[in-house]
């Protein structure tokens, strides 16, 4: 189990790095951009916001537990979402790509979301490809 815990935070720490690489001190991790607010209920943390209008999720977990990463992601205030995937434990990454635009056009217009797959991942790197991959999303969403 410690294994698997330490493997997922590598994927983490690795999507992480590729969105500090692609947006640089416009990309945040910490602090209030992250929250998602659900009134009296409490709030969730998002892995990130690019800019004031960009909510970022890294995913890497199977396809059900990206699926339900959605959420905070929809309920997010910012109006812009960038779902990055890392194809660690998804049995078919093409699918669970697919599976996450339907979901997000049901609540967000397509100009304003962008549902990415990475080539690497924490256990293999290819920071040039994937840091290219983020860059042309975040610039399809406006950031320049």
């Amino acid at each position: 189990m410690e294994t698997k815990l330490f493997s997922m935070g590598i994927h983490d720490k690795y999507g992480k790095m590729i969105l500090r690489k692609a947006a640089g001190t416009a990309f945040a991790e910490s602090g209030e951009s992250v929250r998602v607010e659900f009134g009296n209920h409490g709030f969730a943390i998002i892995d990130g916001t690019v800019g004031k209008s960009i909510a970022v999720e890294i995913e890497s977990r199977v396809s059900k537990q990206v699926r339900g990463a959605l959420l905070d992601l929809v309920f997010h205030k910012y109006p812009k979402k960038l779902l990055v995937l890392l194809p660690v434990h998804m049995n078919n990454p093409t699918k669970t790509v697919n599976q996450c635009k339907l979901i997000l056009r049901r609540f967000i217009i397509e100009k304003n979301f962008r549902v990415v797959l990475l080539d690497g991942h924490g256990n293999d790197e290819k920071y040039a490809i994937d840091t290219q991959i983020v860059k042309g999303a975040l610039m399809e969403l406006g950031f320049k």
